[in-house]
């Protein structure tokens, strides 16, 4: 899967030059995200979500009058808190929260009849683990381990474009859904409790600009 993920990257970026009719623009955007993780929880535990920030580069092409393709390789915090007995006495609440740091290569199609206004998409990123902490009791350890180097995720985007003074900036929504596990169940111990079956989802806001 790594290999025909990273196939497929280069593919694009040979393809894009290559097309007769691509009216590249390049860009920059930067986000704001409310992660969490989805699937089967531990047994008396609930998930929670973690903000997190992004960045991103732009590469995109208007092959077609309505459909722009779009590449746009960044870095993204991702994460979630694993918070066991809250319904029950407060002292016998724990909570493990898990931050991670992620390079994504994601690829996005938006479909827009005229370059601005309103606009819908969709893609498909495939993410490397950089970093994995968890923080738990007031102390703080390196858990990549017990996750898998990489993430195959899908996501349902928002948008609205504008045009100004030769720019065109965006603001949009985008929803993001896991499509594996991401738990590696050969790095965990006992002691990692809060390890599950669980997949990455969440909700991020981006905004950026095209030159």
């Amino acid at each position: 899967m790594i290999r025909r993920a990273i196939v497929l990257v280069v593919l694009l970026l040979l393809w894009l030059p290559a097309n007769g009719r691509a009216q590249l623009r390049l860009g920059v955007s930067g986000e704001l995200n409310r992660a969490s993780l989805g699937g089967v929880a531990p047994e008396d535990a609930r998930f929670e979500s973690n903000y997190g920030t992004g960045f991103a580069g732009i590469v995109e092409d208007r092959g077609h009058p309505d459909v722009v393709l779009s590449f746009q390789p960044g870095w993204i915090q991702k994460g979630a808190k694993i918070v066991f007995g809250k319904d029950e006495e407060p002292d016998s609440v724990q909570t493990f929260n898990v931050v991670h740091s992620w390079v994504t290569l994601p690829v996005y199609f938006r479909i827009d009849s005229d370059g601005k206004g309103f606009y819908v998409g969709g893609g498909l990123s495939v993410d490397f683990l950089l970093e994995s902490e968890l923080h738990h009791e007031g102390a703080t350890r390196d858990n990549r381990d017990v996750f898998e180097d990489v993430d195959f995720v899908y996501q349902f985007t928002l948008g609205y474009l504008r045009d100004s003074a030769g720019l065109s900036l965006f603001l949009e929504g985008r929803y993001m859904q896991g499509m594996s596990t991401i738990a590696n169940a050969n790095g965990s111990t006992g002691a990692d409790i809060y390890v599950s079956d669980f997949k990455s989802n969440g909700l991020r806001l981006v905004a950026g600009v095209l030159f």
